[in-house]
């Protein structure tokens, strides 16, 4: 059984309750809103993702913010 990077990273940050806007993930697990009930999935044409990730941030009040990005190679 194969355990993503987003499984454990959602899983972490559910614990301290933090907001996590995802942009998509193929991880059947991240479904399970028990489980990850801070998720929040984003979806915006790639020319207005920067626009879309900032007004969700001002929205939310969120400071300060960090990305992670997983390459998962085969």
């Amino acid at each position: 059984m194969v355990i993503s990077a987003a499984v454990d990273g959602g899983k972490l940050i559910g614990y301290f309750n933090l907001p996590w806007f995802a942009w998509g993930s193929a991880e059947m697990n991240l479904g399970d809103t028990m489980e990850y009930n801070t998720l929040v999935r984003v979806t915006s044409p790639y020319d207005r993702l920067a626009t879309a990730i900032i007004k969700l941030f001002v929205h939310y009040n969120v400071r300060p913010i960090g990305f992670v990005f997983v390459a998962q190679l085969n």
